[in-house]
């Protein structure tokens, strides 16, 4: 077992190892600052960032930006509800992350003509990254499909137990 001693002594050999190195070890001090200072500066989110939320890139729609959704039933349109717990929010735009969109032809199978839709406003607060923004988005509970845009998009089944859990929670009018 070596003792403090030698363990002090080799430190001290190594150092002056690294004396007679001195150019190649400010070199690499001074590599290793420039990396610190300058690469958060040179990262974009759209680098990095392959996911999206409904064919929106997330860059764009931010997700975890939406703090409040609202509802209207399209069977009591008069009734508004909303819903503003950030938590099971944003477990929603993590399940709606695996949307699938539905093609044409598959379009043409799925008639949404006389079906029940809940109308729902995602909301985004202004904040020091984006400005303030609805989006709107139509679920279809008997068919498992949301409308976001111009698109349709089937959902699995944690999205639609999500929107559950949501719909079942909501308060009656609209956040102030």
């Amino acid at each position: 077992m070596h003792s403090f001693s030698s363990f002090v002594f080799s430190c001290r050999m190594q150092l002056s190892r690294l004396k007679r190195r001195k150019f190649v070890v400010c070199l690499s001090v001074l590599l290793i600052v420039v990396i610190i200072v300058f690469v958060p500066s040179v990262y974009q989110e759209s680098w990095l960032d392959p996911f999206s939320t409904l064919n929106v890139p997330n860059r764009e729609l931010h997700p975890l930006a939406i703090t409040k959704l609202g509802m209207v039933n399209s069977e009591d349109p008069f009734h508004p509800y909303y819903y503003i717990n950030t938590g099971k929010i944003h477990e929603l735009m993590r399940d709606l992350q695996h949307a699938t969109p539905l093609s044409s032809t598959d379009q043409t199978l799925v008639p949404l003509e006389n079906q029940k839709v809940l109308y729902f406003t995602l909301h985004r607060e202004l904040s020091h990254y984006h400005t303030t923004e609805d989006y709107a988005l139509q679920y279809y509970p008997a068919k498992s499909i949301v409308r976001f845009g111009q698109q349709e998009f089937r959902i699995n089944e944690s999205t639609v137990y999500a929107f559950t859990q949501i719909t079942g929670s909501m308060t009656t009018g609209w956040w102030k």
